[in-house]
């Protein structure tokens, strides 16, 4: 049936009671529940319902969780999920219950009490839920629903960076899905009213959220069962802690049940290894299953109220959790529970026969780490910012199409991406994202993924919308030039590879970048424009094109008369630093300023000379394509000593760098689902 988004509208709790609840939605999170009940003469074979809230929602049916939502678009998109409840339905009485956050939209820095995530955007309006389906009863009116702001949810933002603040539950007070139990009418129930009513007034105006049909899969959810996890008691006024072992990295909605310990305080660590230190008291990750140093990490802190199972609001990142506990007068019971492991649903198709098993764990480790790095979008790493930037975006985007047949995932992020269209002519770098950011180069990447996905589908109406966006791109950089005729840096933040030299002071970029003339963005930039030169005919735009074409032209002949250095073989970053790096050679090479014996040339001092700024594995796709071009694609079989070194220390996901890595899962550090899929293994 056709998507009608008219049907739709907001629940909200009724005037005054968010305000005598002492909550207010423009300046902190309000933690709200909704419930909704209704009756069956027969438990279904299929019951299909529509579900959307702001700012964020969990589902419960019949007491169990089987959503979370919604899935993350731009700030005036409500998308609507559809999903079968059938299997949680029974005779009689029926309840749905969703607990809501919402989140202002202009959060107090360093106040926890309004710091929500920052891929999602806030609704200072307050919570809502949106519900349809056939219940015999009506969901769209305010009387069929009770709410019931949560007093006992609070908020703390140690040790985060992004993620916005983690749960400070006391159980005493909080609700735990209060409309399971029996007293549904009684009198601290409140009641709900209408939200916003209208999508447009009949003039085009928008006075609410725009509802859309979610455009991507629901998340794949499987308990699991943490190994070797036991029942435990703590005496009453005592203390325990303990260390749970996933056996390998997840991403999941991790449970903990309570018997009896009223009042005790329960501190969960969530992470993704342990932490040791060298002899000069600097912290470093080792073998990842080996128990012998710390944990730190998010955290989640809960006050425990009587007998209940414990579940984080939002999906936490681990292969460890540290449980503290600190008992009262009563004794507390840990009962275990299995998690919940929920990430988007990529099929591995196509998986080559491989014969050699070292080969093969590369593989699987990479697909593993892909698919933690996919979850509403893509993200560059799950466990601190869980943004969808766009240099991660496009690798994840390949390495997608090299091992799997999903076409729906790098679709939405091709759309997403091009919805963060700036005023500036960029998009952003990362999107969908509170806080607006700007790398330029990030926008670059996107214009690739456009040919990418061309390339790989041969799709190029899906691609047509979405050509005057990369236009837009190429022309702003462009119209900002040196005297000398090379592009000038945009401004904002140069970053383009963690790499140590880089790294180590601030920039994540050369010198050049801030001397004003850089052979590696005038480099990329080709590259990148290149990309769209080679689509625009497709769109009847070859004049275009043939311009396009002539002003690379101009840029790649002032940088080899700007920055080739004959003596070395090599470009140097910019005419005006000796600094020299792999990643200028790479893009020299993939630009097409350096081909043939010259290319060869470049790339084997790019491999032997160790003094030059070495590419992290964000570049390494990079690295292979520029040897690959230069007729050199054997030598990368010796490259893979640094995914192997993290194999050896038994990783089950690969890092974000190759040294002293942030994150243990960064799927721009896949790079073995395309290069083994080319090798037909």
């Amino acid at each position: 049936m056709p998507f009608r988004p008219e049907k739709y509208h907001f629940i909200a709790p009724a005037p005054g009671v968010l305000a005598d609840a002492g909550l207010d939605p423009a300046r902190e999170i309000c933690p709200v529940w909704f419930g909704f009940r209704f009756s069956l003469d027969s438990r279904p074979a299929a019951f299909p319902v529509e579900v959307t809230g702001k700012s964020q929602f969990k589902l419960f049916v019949n007491g169990k969780s089987v959503l979370f939502g919604p899935c993350r678009s731009m700030r005036e998109i409500a998308y609507v999920d559809t999903l079968d409840i059938s299997a949680e339905l029974k005779e009689g009485e029926n309840r749905l219950v969703f607990q809501v956050f919402s989140y202002p939209e202009k959060p107090v820095p360093e106040d926890p009490r309004s710091q929500g995530p920052n891929y999602c955007y806030g609704d200072s309006d307050g919570p809502g839920v949106c519900l349809a389906g056939e219940f015999g009863v009506d969901p769209g009116d305010p009387a069929n629903w009770r709410v019931w702001p949560d007093a006992g949810q609070g908020f703390n933002a140690e040790d985060l960076f992004l993620l916005g603040a983690n749960e400070d539950t006391d159980g005493a007070k909080a609700l735990e899905n209060p409309f399971f139990k029996p007293d549904w009418d009684e009198g601290s129930m409140k009641p709900a009213g209408y939200g916003s009513f209208m999508q447009y007034t009949p003039w085009g105006e928008r006075k609410s959220k725009r509802f859309e049909p979610r455009p991507i899969a629901l998340l794949e959810r499987a308990e699991r069962r943490i190994p070797g996890w036991t029942e435990r008691t703590v005496p009453a006024n005592g203390r325990d802690s303990f260390v749970l072992d996933a056996g390998e990295l997840t991403t999941a909605y991790f449970r903990i049940g309570f018997s009896g310990g009223k009042g005790s305080r329960v501190t969960l660590t969530y992470a993704e290894s342990y932490y040791r230190k060298d002899e000069n008291g600097r912290e470093y990750k080792g073998v990842r299953d080996d128990a012998s140093g710390t944990i730190h990490g998010v955290r989640d802190y809960y006050t425990v109220g009587g007998d209940t199972v414990y579940e984080p609001f939002r999906f936490r990142t681990f292969r460890f959790v540290k449980v503290d506990i600190e008992t009262k007068d009563e004794a507390l019971t840990v009962l275990p529970q299995p998690s919940v492991e929920t990430m988007y649903p990529l099929k591995n198709t196509k998986k080559p026969v491989f014969t050699d098993p070292k080969k093969e764990k590369l593989y699987d480790v990479a697909f593993r780490t892909l698919r933690l790095c996919a979850h509403d979008t893509y993200e560059d790493c799950p466990y601190y910012e869980q943004l969808m930037y766009a240099c991660d975006t496009r690798l994840e985007m390949l390495f997608t199409y090299a091992a799997t047949d999903e076409l729906d995932l790098p679709r939405q992020g091709i759309r997403l991406f091009a919805q963060s269209m700036m005023t500036t002519g960029l998009t952003q770098s990362r999107f969908p994202s509170r806080d607006e950011q700007t790398i330029p180069a990030f926008a670059l990447w996107f214009v690739m993924m456009l040919e990418d996905y061309v390339n790989r589908t041969g799709d190029a109406e899906f691609v047509r919308p979405f050509i005057p966006t990369a236009e837009r791109i190429v022309e702003t950089f462009l119209s900002k030039r040196t005297e000398s005729g090379l592009l000038a840096p945009q401004g904002y933040w140069d970053y383009f590879d963690w790499t140590r030299e880089w790294s180590n002071r601030g920039a994540c970029s050369p010198n050049a970048a801030r001397d004003g003339e850089s052979a590696l963005q005038n480099l990329f930039f080709v590259y990148a424009a290149k990309s769209l030169i080679r689509l625009l005919p497709r769109y009847s735009r070859g004049d275009l094109a043939a311009y396009y074409g002539s002003e690379c032209e101009k840029l790649l002949r002032l940088v080899e008369e700007r920055c080739w250095d004959e003596e070395k073989g090599l470009y140097k970053e910019g005419p005006f630093t000796e600094e020299y790096s792999q990643h200028a050679q790479i893009y020299a090479v993939l630009s097409g300023l350096a081909a043939g014996e010259k290319a060869r040339a470049i790339m084997e001092k790019t491999l032997a000379d160790k003094s030059l700024v070495q590419c992290s594995f964000m570049q390494g796709y990079y690295l292979f394509r520029a040897l690959e071009a230069a007729g050199m694609y054997e030598k990368t079989a010796d490259l893979w000593q640094p995914w192997q070194d993290f194999i050896d220390l038994h990783c089950t996901t690969f890092p974000e760098t190759p040294y002293d890595p942030r994150s243990d899962c960064h799927a721009w550090s896949a790079l073995p689902l395309s290069e083994f899929a080319r090798d037909g293994q």
